[in-house]
């Protein structure tokens, strides 16, 4: 019989054994892969980008006409338009490269991204500067899972940190990390300020449903996960399941969790109890871990798709973030994540046969 006691001894055994990589874990057959349509995905990439960045913007503007137009009132030379202006970020940080490098390979494919001007690299560097072109970004990201909506059984939230100088690594400095610091997910201190952000993950197409940058040293992980999560559950309501790390198994996240109708599976702290404390969903959320921890852990430990997107995105951009500015380096950091989900879509218009381009249904999340 499973007494309170003998319920909390288990969950804290179970706990103590997966953190220290002695739980007789099952692993899971690892997927099959088809590498052919793969390796034609790879080398048709960079069109393939093209004309879905071309599209989707073409969708945003659709939606808001006034990113696309020039302004009735401005005074002297017509100013670039904000669509164009976004369509040379993105090719940029697609490109990775700096603003005049960036400007002369404008020059070359503006008429391919159908810009309707050529423009100098001091407006590519203005742009990372305005709030509209961060405002259009965020639609954008929200356009690009358009295609998988109601597709996606769950997600797996994460944070990491861009460097701002090139002596910076984020994995290294985060491994001296000691302490209460790290439990509370705090970012590892560096000569420079971190870029900090958060992304929430699908589990089923691995886009961003959810993202937060910032540079403020002094807020934690944890403070971006009421926003990214709402991006997240607005975008895909049908979702089941929510996952993290450690440092989300709190009982005020797993209530905002459930109160979404998902199941949050957090991995807790060795010392961790099955008490409510005011939160009723927070039993609930451990009582797999008693009773089936192989189920329970096997749904949890595909939270290192999150981890692969980090590693995967770091691979695509080992520079430093560029800019000087918070706003331009939140810009900057925001491009990266709106690039990878094209990308991604790019791929699995190979691998799956999915309608990459978004539909332009619905309200966007933000007010453009």
């Amino acid at each position: 019989m499973l007494t309170p006691t003998l319920c909390r001894e288990l969950l804290q055994q179970h706990v103590t054994q997966v953190r220290e990589g002695s739980f007789p874990y099952q692993s899971r057959l690892p997927p099959r892969r088809d590498w052919t349509l793969y390796d034609r995905a790879a080398t048709h990439e960079a069109r393939d980008l093209l004309d879905l960045l071309v599209s989707a913007t073409d969708t945003l503007v659709g939606r808001v006409p006034s990113w696309a137009e020039v302004p009735a009132d401005h005074i002297g030379r017509d100013p670039v338009v904000t669509l164009d202006r976004l369509r040379g970020l993105l090719w940029q940080s697609y490109r990775g490269v700096a603003n005049r490098p960036a400007t002369s390979e404008l020059g070359l494919l503006g008429r391919e991204l159908g810009m309707g001007r050529s423009f100098s690299y001091s407006t590519v560097a203005r742009a990372y500067h305005d709030p509209e072109v961060l405002l259009a970004l965020k639609a954008l990201l929200w356009l690009t899972n358009e295609p998988v909506i109601g597709e996606e059984r769950g997600f797996a939230i994460d944070g990491s940190g861009f460097a701002t100088a090139v002596g910076h690594h984020y994995a290294s400095s985060r491994g001296r990390q000691r302490g209460a610091e790290r439990e509370e997910g705090a970012f590892p201190s560096a000569p420079r300020p971190w870029v900090r952000n958060v992304a929430n993950i699908g589990l089923d197409y691995q886009l961003v449903a959810g993202w937060k940058s910032w540079a403020d040293p002094r807020r934690g992980e944890l403070s971006a996960f009421e926003e990214v999560f709402r991006m997240t559950a607005t975008l895909h309501p049908e979702a089941k399941i929510q996952l993290g790390d450690g440092l989300y198994a709190v009982r005020w996240v797993v209530g905002q969790v459930a109160e979404a109708g998902m199941e949050a599976r957090f991995l807790p702290r060795r010392d961790v109890t099955l008490k409510s404390l005011g939160e009723p969903a927070w039993p609930k959320a451990l009582w797999g871990l008693v009773k089936e921890p192989q189920e329970w852990l096997r749904a949890y430990h595909e939270r290192s798709k999150v981890e692969a997107f980090w590693n995967a995105l770091k691979a695509r951009n080992p520079t430093k973030v560029r800019k000087k500015k918070v706003h331009a380096q939140v810009v900057e950091a925001t491009l990266r994540a709106v690039v990878y989900n094209l990308r991604r879509l790019c791929y699995w218009q190979w691998l799956t046969g999915l309608d990459a381009v978004p539909n332009g249904q619905g309200p966007l999340p933000i007010e453009a």
